[in-house]
């Protein structure tokens, strides 16, 4: 815990949350041709998904040579993850408590036939609101306030899905110095 109260480090310890909820869930994740099936623990990230870099096939073509290099998949498709997004913030005063409105956003893998990867989704947003309904308060000093929003995708992804939730968390502001008193 790190006794700062700021948007950042409130980021940084919902994203650790969301990792610590979630570490006992296997998802699957995506292979790549004529390699073996794998499952991972789900990843969280703050504000965005890392960027993906291509990578060229040979280090003695021209590194410049877009022909060289292997094309991969989007972020986004990169699976499992978590992605802990600050929405936006008040503050009615100086010194006075902030609310921070959050998001956080899932992706997953699941090619099973049955087509059921929503309910990973599903369970992962169930925990996070059994972990919040049951003790508002994350790292000692960022409170929930209880209005929770969720949703699911709304397209046939398949074998990728995803879904969101938000919630504002409120933590105590800055108080003035005054050497004068």
């Amino acid at each position: 815990m790190e006794a700062s109260k700021t948007p950042l480090l409130f980021q940084k310890a919902l994203a650790r949350e969301v990792e610590r909820i979630a570490e006992d869930m296997l998802f699957q994740v995506p292979r790549k041709e004529g390699k073996p099936a794998k499952t991972a623990r789900i990843r969280a990230y703050c504000q965005n998904l890392p960027i993906q870099r291509a990578e060229i096939l040979d280090d003695n073509l021209e590194r410049d040579s877009i022909d060289y290099i292997e094309k991969e998949e989007a972020p986004v498709f990169h699976c499992p993850w978590a992605v802990i997004k600050i929405d936006g913030g008040t503050m009615e005063k100086t010194g006075n408590k902030q609310a921070v409105r959050t998001a956080v956003c899932f992706g997953i893998f699941n090619d099973s036939e049955e087509n059921k990867g929503h309910e990973e989704i599903l369970n992962l947003i169930q925990r996070i609101y059994e972990r919040f309904a049951k003790e508002p308060i994350l790292d000692q000093q960022y409170v929930c306030q209880g209005e929770i929003e969720w949703a699911m995708q709304e397209e046939d992804t398949h074998p990728y899905f995803f879904g969101a939730m938000s919630m504002t968390f409120e933590f105590t502001g800055i108080g003035r110095e005054n050497p004068y008193l």
